[in-house]
């Protein structure tokens, strides 16, 4: 797996493509997380980690003794994540956020404001930050 990404997103977003390309469909079974981290010469970990956050998104199911599968909204999850995943890759973003922030961001560059630092105060109040310190 040649990236610069860790190996448990490298495998959670291969995933997440095949569910929304159709290749994986709701139902389907995926492969023990022994079984499946031994043919990709990862650690178990490693994988228990990626099924964890799929199955945190929505796009995988886990029953004991049932095995881990598909869920039924996984493919419009699926496209959720990856047009999410185009975004922070800086792919396109909704038209009426850019008109939302666009003021607010000009202010903050006119008060002297690096990119850098307006980055990080979104992140903050992301996060539940209020500006107190406190969430």
């Amino acid at each position: 797996m040649p990236s610069p990404q860790p190996p448990y997103e490298q495998v959670r977003r291969e995933i997440v493509e095949q569910v929304r390309t159709g290749e994986l469909t709701p139902g389907d079974r995926l492969p023990a997380i022994r079984a499946y981290a031994a043919d990709l010469g990862l650690a178990a970990g490693t994988v228990a980690r990626a099924y964890k956050l799929l199955e945190e998104a929505g796009i995988i199911s886990t029953r004991r003794g049932a095995g881990t599968t598909i869920a039924p909204e996984a493919r419009q999850r699926a496209r959720q994540d990856a047009e999410t995943t185009q975004r922070e890759a800086g792919g396109p973003v909704d038209p009426a956020l850019i008109s939302l922030f666009a003021a607010p961001v000009a202010t903050a560059r006119a008060r002297g404001a690096r990119d850098v630092e307006i980055l990080a105060t979104v992140r903050a109040v992301l996060s539940g930050e209020n500006g107190s310190g406190t969430a």
